[in-house]
């Protein structure tokens, strides 16, 4: 069952699973148009596609937008809306047929993986000139954070060295799960975050994994 409203039961999966599948990436560490684009825009669309989700050499992209963060094969990224303020991560190996289910998502995404189209992890800065914290940010920017969306109460924690806030939402054509931080200087915000359209989609737990080498360097 394609996820737009949540059971109860699967509110509970979705208020657990930041919380408990995420801690130690998120200790060490959306969809939308930016409001506010980089200082200079992409040069070119740049794809990267490197090793196995599970095992193989990491490559590495740092972005004009002041972040790098590591993936592996099959995941390929997409800079051509960089100048935008994203950058999108989406696993070519993904057929055009949705496989999915509510079930919890594998571990290893190459293990009976679950998959849809539509699953994508992005990254994307959006201007802060308040200098907003986290969750003062998504509170007054909802269209783009979907916490009016948010399927269980936020978490607080130290994320890439900064305060930040994390929970899964849905909206109106998928759901998510998005981490929220600041910038150093705290004139940005970024938003990561995991669409998909099932919750046991494997897409969750990649995103697990890249969000635990997501490094801030402005």
């Amino acid at each position: 069952m394609r996820v737009s409203k949540l059971s109860p039961l699967q509110a509970f999966f979705y208020s657990g699973f930041l919380s408990c599948a995420m801690p130690l990436a998120f200790a060490s560490v959306t969809s939308g148009i930016a409001q506010a684009a980089p200082d200079q825009p992409s040069k070119d669309v740049q794809m990267y596609a490197v090793g196995q989700a599970s095992g193989g050499t990491l490559k590495t992209y740092q972005s004009q937008l002041g972040f790098r963060f590591d993936f592996r094969e099959p995941y390929a990224l997409d800079t051509s809306q960089e100048g935008k303020g994203t950058v999108v991560l989406r696993n070519g190996s993904i057929s055009t047929e949705a496989i999915g289910s509510d079930e919890p998502a594998p571990v290893d995404s190459n293990v009976e993986a679950q998959h849809s189209p539509g699953d994508k992890i992005t990254v994307t800065r959006f201007d802060n000139p308040q200098r907003l914290s986290a969750r003062q940010w998504a509170e007054q920017n909802k269209t783009q954070s979907f916490f009016d969306g948010r399927q269980s109460d936020y978490r607080s924690y130290s994320f890439a060295g900064q305060p930040a806030v994390s929970y899964s939402w849905c909206g109106t054509g998928n759901c998510g799960d998005s981490v929220i931080v600041p910038s150093r200087d705290g004139r940005s915000v970024f938003v990561l975050s995991a669409l998909y359209e099932y919750p046991g989609n494997a897409v969750r737990w990649d995103f697990k994994q890249m969000i635990g080498r997501f490094r801030l360097t402005q």
